[in-house]
Parts: C-alpha cells; structure tokens; sequence
C-alpha cells in the first residue's frame, strides 16, 4: 500500500471525526483569507492601473518639461519664455502648452451645518491656504491651451476670452466638492476671492506621480548648506526700506501638473492670484513623424544644461513616478501589516486545533507508533492535517474574499472602492500567508507527536505543569519585557542605534517577553479573578479552582491567540492618545489668533480691531512674527532638530506676563515671568520652548542665531532668557498663517516685538492675539474683522519669487484656540481608529480559536461532567462552568494585552524625541474607555465563541455524557 495515500485518508478519517473543529478552523482560515484579500485589493487595483493612469496623467501630451527643483525650502524657478519660443519653432513639436499652478481654497456655494464640519472646517474653512498646511484643495492651473488637455466627461472646455468667469474642474473635484456643470463655486486665494461658473469636466487620473523627491523644510541634520539666494523683489526699492508685507506664497508640492485640479485661463488667473502667471511646467505634443526618444535625443542635453535646468518627462518617468506615490507606499504598508496580522491568525488558530488534536490522540498516536509507523510519519500526519486545513480554507478565502469584493465595492464603496480587484498579488499573498502560516503551526505539534512513546497507549494520564513551570516562565517574561523601557528611556546610545535596537531587538523582544508571562497571567487569573467570576455567576469556588492550569498550554494558546488583535489595539490606542497630549492646544493660548494677510494694519486698524463687538479691547495683543532660519554659524545643526527655522512671535512682555490676569499662562521650566519680563523688555532676549530645548540642549544664557528672510546677509541673535511649556504650538502654527515661508518648522520663539519688528524688517503689524467676551459671537466677529480687513483693497505686497502682487481682497483669518482642539480631536480620533480596525478584525477572527478551546474542554471533560449531573449539578451549573472557563479565558487575554498596549504605547512615546515625532516630554495616558470597548469585545466574542458547546453541553443528559466520556477514554 502507498504510504502517502494512507497517511492522507488516515487525516481525511480524522477529519471526519472531528468536523466542528475542522470547520472552526477552516472558517477561521477563511476569514484571515478575507483579511489579506481586502487590504491588498486595493494594492492590487493600484498596479494594474499604473499605466492607464498614467496615460490620464499626460492627456493627449507626450511629454512634460519642468525645472528641476532646488534644495528644500527654495523657489522653483520659471520657465523662461526663450525656451518657450525655441520650442515651438522646432519643427518636430506640434504644440506646446504652458501651464502655471497656483494653490487655491475651492468651496462650493452651499452652506456646511455645524454637526457636518469636518476637521478642516474649523481651521481652514472658507479661508485663503496657507504655508503651514499641506494643498488640501484643488491646485488652479492656468492654462492657454485651445482643446482641451484630457478628455472632456461633460461640458465644454474653457472659451477663449480670457475675462469669462467660467471654469473648468477634474472629475475628482466634482465628486469630493460634489458638483457638476452649470454649478458656482467660489475660489479663494491669498490675494483675491472671485466666483466663478463650472462649465466642463475632464478626466483626471487618481493621483500625480512622484517624479522628484521634494522636502518641505530645510536640511533635517548636520551642518546648513550654503544659503540659496532669492530672487530679488521686482520693486524700485528693497523690501526693508519700504512698508510692503514680504511674504511667501503658499507651496505646491507636487512637481509636474496636479492631478487634482482646477482650469482657468491666464488672465483670469491673474486677477485671482493678483500677479500675471509665469509658467512652471510645459505640456509637449510632438508630431507623429517624431518618437520621443528622438526628441529626447536632440533637446535632453540642452535642457540639462540650462538655467535653470530642466527635467523631461515621459511616459516612462511617470510610470515609475506612479509605483513611488505616497498612496502606493501607504497601500504596500498595509498590505504587509494585514499579510502579517494574517499570518499570525493562521498560525495560533491551526496550531490551537493541531495541539489539541495531538493531546487527544495520544494514546492513538502511541498505538499507531506501536503498530508500525515511524516518528517521522507520525510527524508528517500532523503537517499534512495543516496543510490541508490550510488550502481548504484559502481555497473558500479567495471565494469569500472575491464575493466580498463584488460586494462591498458596489453596497459600501467607501470601503472596499469601486476598482478593488482579485489579482494575482491577492492570491499570491494570501497564499504564503496561509502556508507559512500552516507549516509554522505544525511544528511544534509535530514535534510534541513525535515524541509519544509506544508504552503511552498503555496508560491514560493528565500532565499538569507544576508552579516552577509557569514561576519561571514569569520570571523570564518580566525580565525580557522590562527590556523595551530601560533601553528607552534609561540605558544612554546614540540615537541612530536606538531606533535600530527599538526596531529589531527590544520589540521582538517584548513580544518574546509577552509569551512567556501568559502562563502565570493564566494562572494569576484563575486565581485571583477566577474567585470572583464563579461566585458572580452563583458557582462554588472549588469548581473552577484548577481548571485552566490544569490545561495551562491549551489556555495560553487561546489566551496568546486573543492577545495578537487585542494587545495591538491597547497600544495602538495608548500611544496615539499619549501622543495626542503634547500637540493638543493648552490653556496658556489666548482665545483667537488673527491674521490680516497679506498687507497687515496700521495703528488705525488695531484700535478698529479692539472695539469689535464680542473682543475684550484690553486683552488684544498686536505681534510681529516672521519665520525665519536657524545660522548656526560653524557648528553642526543639532541632530534632532528636524527642520531649519523657526517661528518668531514679537510680544509684549509687560501684558503677556503680567503678575495679575497674564495674556500668556504657560509654565516657565527654566526661568520666571518677572525675569522674562525684564529681559524681553531691555532687548536682545528670547524665551524657547521646553521641547526645542530638549532637542539641542541651549538652556539659559546660550545664545541663539537667526537669517532675516529679507536680508540673508544679515545675522540676528538673541540670549535665551528662559524655557517655557508650549503644548500644541505645532497645529496653532501650521493653520493660522505665521508659517509665513516655509510648510514646516522647528519651534516657536518668544521675544520683544519691537526687537522683532525691528530686526526683521517688518513694518506692518499682521497678526493680533485677542480674548472674547462670553458671549461673543465668531461669524459676527470674522465678519467685522473682515471689514477691517477690506479697508487695505488694492495694496499691494512682495511676494517671495514673484515680486509685487496686488491684493484685491485682504482677508482676517481668525483662528480660534477651541476650534483647533475641536479640529485635532476630530482627526486624531479618525487616524486612531484608522490604524485600530486591523487588530480589531484580528481580534474578531482570533475568537474562533477559543470556539476550538471550549470545544476541546468540554470533549476532555465530558466524563466529568457526566459524573457531576449523575450526582445532581444541574444543567445551569454546567453552563455556566462552561461559561465561567470562557470569561477567565478572555480576561486573561485582557491581562496580558493590557500589560503588552501600557509598554508598547508608553516605549513608542518614548521613542518619538528620537524619530522626528518629538513634540515635548512624554506623556503618558491610558484612554480607558477606549480600551474598554477592546475589553468587552473581547469578552462578548468568547462568549459568542463558546456558545455551540455551551448549548451542547445544557442539552445532554448524564447517562449520554457517560457513554461519550468512556468513550473517549477508551
């Protein structure tokens, strides 16, 4: 007889005996098969529509030219018109189409409840964009272009006169704005608000490729390269010896066209943006006697060479530019998590069902070694029952997860998207995933079968660990989990080497750590907890008093399997509240911040600002900010300073630290009001805040150097008279304007104003602090301070690159301190419950393994329980011996995931000053009722787990559960 084909009908035969638990498993098989198949889905549908994307992405152009981008926080030049000219004489291209992109605000003409306000509502809203935020409208592209670029889905293109108030949109501007044509809609820039009427739709592709890498701030470490020139204002006088506001214009990102964008012609354009358009990226159409490699051939090198230099883009360049998006990464991310997540499913829940098989079958597997087979195919029935459990249940994953996908995409599109596909990464992956997973749990199953003796089938014996088994296991898992924290927060390295050892040494190693604490978390639980649970479901004590250490390994796998989603989800949840804490608005903020851009007040405008209805005129503070850069002269920038700038608030000292109701309430940690006060007061001081001293380690006395943005020869430096606690400086800044050139900076400093003012050149006062009155009224208020605003129209400003640009309408941004708190509470809720529904469908598929650890409990004690009914323990005691084994089960898991999410999140915390997420010293918070949501799921999925072999158990009589339990033995 062949071997092989025995030993496969001896599983099938087992199988059979068995199909509860088989299908258990294969459900759980199939449900970690879904998981795997609607994360990678999306991947999927992103690869196979690279290259009809990026056909969208050119339209009917061949090829882009843009200027090759200079170092972070530069000004992309323009593009000559020489160059403009060259090309189109040359008589192989057949038109050439010169586009400028300018970030605009886009609101539809409709009007937005409170209750439907999104994060962004509170701090953008229906306000010019600023530098600090990254483009969350559609970029405006100024385009003289006669037919239309990309194919028209309705409408009609742009009209040739220039002055029309018309414009055409991308489809992905109509589905987010939900518009379509004939619709208004109202476009906002720094300079201008105009209304304008949707007349066309054309295709877009999803997403612009990545075709340069581009930073957002300046040189993150070492030494400040040699400083880039500007170019110089196109005005008769210098920038410093006039009153003009100097100001950056808010960045595009994204190099070459934006996909998510807006069409309008040039000279509309112009009178949005308030400076004549200059061309920064040229669409190419060649004829069709030319290749473009022949073109590449004849214009590459002169476009390299010249200045500025410039990049050509084909069809190739953008393909490749789509596989480096931040949305393919982030899909590949995701992929690899739920592959991973999956993985471990797999793995506890096959090995859940092969251990328990194994610690069944002992004594069949000793005759079976008595008989005749050997310890390795003893070894290969085990591995060949997990492979089969395995591909039965990837075979009905990828059918579950293909309907799922049918589905989902056309019920709950928001989900799954309307182009997720079953492809061949799908299949791949989940594949591995499921193998890998199958042969990892069989081994030490096997191994455990292999080392049954053939005497074993003579005798029937229960092995109980003794307590030095699980004390030791203990002691080993609280010295590796103690490991993570010291090496954080204790043990002194180099920070390179730290983010190394957290990633692949002390991480693995609090997972190791977890392991081997599950035994006497189990035990601890049945124990302590144990008590309590039998008493409240009306049990004597004794009844459940060994009852889980008796199975200790059984229990751990099941607790273990649990603890994979839940523990997750705890960290998940710690950290990113705890990391919420130091970026949340404090108290020591004034009520609003107001911005007047982009030409500021005069001494006129800020007595009209204190008499606003709903403004407390004594509590209104004119400022003089600028961002400018760090000049660390010879020395090398502080490694953990991510970003080179910083922000400059020029205050009032007396009013802002005022011994009797202070503008400004925050801590001092080095220093103190009365010595802050003198210091700004006689000039040439500052005060930092508490987490940029943690970066570079000035303290009082040091020094601290800075570049005027307008006078880059110039070199300003003030003494650090103090340190101070400045929770959420970071979002105040990033929306409310005093990012005034770059997106992103290191810090916020406070010094005297007119030091300030006077030292970077600023002549106009553009921002103001304010308290309200209690009953003040915000609309009422940003309409009046708008008003205020207004009296500037038509002044002009100096642009940073551009020159001077004429401000039609100024606005008044009023950020308002709660309505930031309310915004960052919004999306950081969003962001951590986005990064918490993986371990939670973990934690869902992970349940069945305790449907398969009751099962296997009851089916062990069923002669038990035969001979407890025999001597009169009702049928409700049963169950609810049954259920009380369930509920210690899942609070063990609770236990053990609690102790896993309160090390993880408090380490990762930790880790943040050394990642570049630092923003202070770490906080520590356990969001409770959070986690208790995790808690009672998992309690409730147990229960839920455990209820077929809870009725099955309520429903037999005694003399059956005797035949089945002597059975069993026999």
């Amino acid at each position: 007889m062949n071997p092989f084909r025995f030993l496969i009908q001896f599983v099938g035969a087992q199988m059979r005996l068995n199909p509860g638990r088989s299908v258990i498993t294969t459900l759980g098989i199939i449900a970690s098969t879904c998981a795997v198949v609607w994360v990678v889905s999306g991947y999927d549908a992103l690869v196979s529509q690279f290259d009809e994307d990026s056909e969208k992405y050119l339209g009917r152009y061949d090829l882009l030219i843009m200027p090759k981008p200079g170092p972070p926080g530069t000004e992309t030049p323009p593009i000559q018109a020489s160059l403009v000219d060259e090309l189109k004489s040359d008589a192989g291209v057949l038109e050439v189409n010169p586009v400028s992109q300018s970030r605009v605000t886009v609101n539809p003409i409709r009007t937005v409840s409170e209750d439907e306000k999104s994060s962004l509502d509170f701090v953008v809203g229906a306000r010019p964009p600023v530098n600090g935020a990254p483009p969350l409208d559609p970029t405006l592209v100024s385009t003289p272009a006669i037919e239309p670029p990309y194919e028209l889905l309705d409408g009609r293109w742009l009209s040739e006169d220039g002055e029309a108030k018309e414009i055409v949109i991308g489809e992905l501007v109509a589905k987010e704005k939900k518009l379509s044509v004939g619709d208004d809609l109202k476009l906002i820039s720094v300079a201008n608000e105009v209304q304008l009427k949707v007349v066309g739709i054309v295709e877009q592709a999803p997403q612009a490729p990545s075709l340069t890498p581009r930073g957002r701030g300046g040189p993150p470490s070492g030494k400040r390269p040699d400083r880039p020139q500007r170019p110089q204002p196109k005005v008769d006088e210098s920038p410093s010896e006039t009153n003009q506001t100097v100001l950056g214009m808010p960045k595009n990102f994204s190099q070459g066209i934006a996909a998510n964008a807006i069409y309008v012609r040039p000279e509309l354009a112009e009178w949005i943006n308030g400076y004549a358009s200059k061309p920064q990226v040229l669409q190419i159409a060649i004829r069709d006697t030319v290749t473009v490699q022949q073109f590449r051939e004849v214009w590459e090198e002169r476009l390299t060479r010249g200045r500025p230099a410039m990049l050509l883009v084909d069809f190739d360049t953008v393909r490749a530019g789509m596989e480096q998006t931040r949305t393919v990464s982030g899909q590949q991310a995701q992929a690899w998590a739920a592959t991973g997540m999956a993985t471990l499913a797999a793995i506890f829940i096959i090995f859940s069902t092969l251990s328990m098989g194994v610690s069944e079958r002992t004594r069949e597997f000793a005759m079976l070694r008595a008989v005749a087979l050997t310890r390795g195919q003893i070894a290969t029935i085990v591995a060949m029952e997990s492979l089969l459990l395995a591909l039965i249940g990837w075979g009905g994953g990828l059918l579950a997860g293909y309907a799922m996908l049918a589905v989902g995409s056309w019920l709950v599109p928001g989900w799954f998207g309307t182009s997720a596909v079953l492809g061949w990464g799908c299949i791949v992956l989940s594949g591995v995933t499921v193998l890998v997973g199958a042969l990892g749990a069989a081994i030490v199953p096997a191994w455990r079968a292999t080392r049954i003796e053939p005497l074993e089938a003579m005798t029937s014996k229960i092995s109980t660990p003794g307590m030095h088994s699980w004390v030791v296991f203990g002691v080993i898992g609280a010295l590796l989990s103690a490991l993570t924290p010291l090496l954080v927060f204790a043990i002194p390295m180099p920070d390179a080497w730290r983010a190394w050892a957290y990633g692949f040494l002390t991480y693995p190693t609090l997972l190791v750590g977890m392991i081997c604490l599950a035994p006497a978390i189990v035990v601890f639980c049945e124990t302590v907890i144990g008590p309590w649970v039998t008493r409240a479901l009306g049990l004597d004590t004794r009844m459940m008093k060994t009852q889980l250490s008796t199975n200790l390994w059984r229990t751990v796998g099941a607790t273990l399997a649990l603890s994979i989603g839940l523990g997750l989800y705890a960290s998940t949840q710690t950290w990113g509240y705890s990391m919420l804490k130091p970026f949340t608005p404090g108290t020591w903020l004034p009520d609003a911040l107001v911005a007047f851009h982009p030409v500021g007040l005069d001494d006129e405008g800020i007595d009209d600002v204190r008499d606003v209805s709903g403004v407390r005129a004594d509590r209104v503070m004119p400022l003089a900010v600028e961002q400018a850069r760090f000049d660390w002269g010879d020395a090398e920038q502080p490694s953990r300073v991510q970003r080179d700038n910083a922000v400059l608030f020029g205050i009032d000292p007396a009013m802002a630290f005022a011994d009797e109701n202070p503008f400004l309430t925050f801590g001092f940690v080095e220093g103190d009001r009365v010595s802050a006060i003198e210091a700004l007061q006689s000039g040439g001081s500052c005060l930092i805040s508490e987490d940029f001293q943690m970066s570079t380690g000035l303290s009082v006395g040091d020094e601290l150097s800075f570049t005027p943005p307008t006078a880059e020869s110039e070199r300003v430096t003030y003494r650090i008279a103090g340190v101070v606690s400045l929770p959420g400086w970071h979002w105040v800044t990033k929306f409310s304007g005093v990012r005034r050139h770059f997106v992103r900076t290191a810090t916020v400093v406070f010094a005297g104003r007119e030091d300030v003012q006077r030292d970077f050149h600023l002549h106009r006062t553009e921002f103001v602090w304010m308290d309200f009155e209690d009953d003040a009224d915000l609309s009422s208020m940003e309409a009046d301070l708008q008003s205020i605003a207004e009296q500037k129209s038509g002044e002009t400003f100096v642009a940073s690159g551009l020159g001077s640009v004429k401000a039609y309408r100024p606005f008044a941004r009023m950020t308002a301190s709660e309505n930031v708190r309310k915004a960052i509470k919004i999306r950081a809720d969003d962001m951590i419950w986005g990064m918490s529904y993986l371990p939670l469908i973990t934690l869902a598929i992970m349940s069945l393994a305790i449907a398969n650890t009751v099962i296997a409990s009851v089916r062990s004690r069923t002669w038990e329980f035969g001979i407890m009914r025999s001597i009169g323990v009702t049928r409700g005691q049963l169950v609810r011996l049954v259920v009380a084994e369930t509920i210690l089960i899942a609070v063990g898991a609770c236990v053990l995931s609690l102790i896993f999410g309160l090390i993880a999140g408090w380490c990762g915390v930790g880790m943040a000053q050394y990642v570049g997420w630092f923003a202070g010293p770490p906080n520590f918070i356990v969001p409770w009722s959070h986690l208790s949501i995790g808690f009672a799921m998992t309690i409730g999925l147990c229960l839920l787990a455990g209820l077929w072999p809870v009725v099955r158990i309520g429903r037999a009589e005694p003399l059956g559960l005797l035949q089945a339990g002597r059975g069993g033995q026999g």
